[in-house]
């Protein structure tokens, strides 16, 4: 039997061992051959500013034909903040976009102020996207876009997102049913979290305040990982935690609170006391200070009463282990 006799499904196992260049090649060999392998070979995109012209190139093939790009299943473009693009690019970008209907990834760092891109769609559903990471603030482009993607689980939006920059936009509570990660502002946290089962929540700006805290946790579902910047004193936030989010396992919490003086051993054996309440707690960093636990006799854990300033300094291993857990890796 020759090779264009095989079933698709013998051809794609043995076609996605190729070398890209070796898939070109083989894709002008016969043209029962060539969907097959040009389908592999769109299948997951990656365009930076290291190849300009083969950027070019691949959007124009994305644009002209609509078919092809229904192939692609991720796709991921990063031009530096210093590139200078034509307006003719981004209307590539924008109708390949529209084309690419079927994308289960996509990830678009470009000029934070091209958000219109993703207006060419509007036209477009993406029911199978899961991920969505971009250089974009929440603004009315993007929750436009954020409604046409029922299946998304992660989204990241630009962290310069202020109620200046998004004002009066409301995301509708029937956009994004199955979020459970969040990445960005602690004001865009505000527009998106509430209302959705959002089990992660990773704030890279803003301040989060104990009402804000009250505002996340109206998630459905409840919030397992946090990690966010708060001006506020540590241990009157942490009881808010333990009241509004007693679910926690994993929290990373930067303070930019001004203390008058050094923190003494009180102030860590507090810190210690409100992590006890959060029984499902499994590490804590605070300003970069991680804290040490072991299991408790009955349930939770006990934790140190001073921070881990070197994970080799400490006598008892059980207190090193937990910042090795995927939780802190996957962070």
């Amino acid at each position: 039997m020759s090779l264009h006799q095989l079933p698709v499904e013998l051809l794609d196992d043995i076609f996605q061992r190729l070398h890209p260049s070796d898939l070109v090649a083989l894709s002008r060999t016969n043209s029962s051959i060539h969907p097959v392998a040009l389908r592999l070979l769109y299948r997951h995109l990656s365009i930076s500013s290291e190849s300009p012209f083969c950027n070019v190139g691949v959007l124009i093939a994305l644009t002209n034909e609509p078919e092809l790009a229904r192939h692609v299943r991720s796709f991921a473009i990063r031009l530096d903040s210093c590139s200078t693009l034509l307006n003719s690019f981004y209307r590539h970008l924008a109708t390949a976009l529209s084309n690419m209907t079927e994308l289960i990834t996509l990830d678009i760092f470009v000029d934070p102020s091209a958000s219109w891109v993703l207006q060419a769609s509007h036209n477009s559903l993406f029911p199978r996207l899961q991920h969505l990471a971009c250089s974009f603030p929440l603004d009315s482009h993007v929750i436009k876009f954020l409604a046409k993607t029922d299946a998304l689980l992660d989204l990241e939006v630009d962290a310069i997102a202020t109620p200046h920059s998004m004002p009066n936009l409301i995301l509708p509570m029937a956009s994004l049913p199955r979020l459970s990660q969040f990445t960005g502002s602690s004001y865009a946290a505000k527009a998106i979290v509430p209302g959705r089962p959002v089990q992660s929540i990773h704030l890279n700006s803003g301040d989060l305040t104990e009402d804000d805290v009250a505002s996340l946790a109206k998630s459905t579902t409840h919030v397992v990982i946090l990690g966010a910047t708060t001006s506020s004193l540590p241990v009157p936030f942490l009881q808010s935690l333990t009241h509004n989010m007693p679910q926690l396992v994993y929290l990373r919490i930067t303070t930019t609170y001004n203390f008058s003086e050094a923190p003494d051993a009180m102030f860590y054996r507090d810190i210690a006391n409100a992590l006890e309440s959060l029984s499902d707690l499994n590490a804590f960093e605070l300003s970069g200070m991680h804290w040490g636990s072991k299991p408790a006799d009955k349930e939770g854990r006990v934790w140190q009463s001073q921070p881990l300033a070197d994970f080799g300094m400490s006598d008892d291993v059980s207190f090193i282990g937990d910042f090795h857990s995927d939780f802190f890796l996957a962070y």
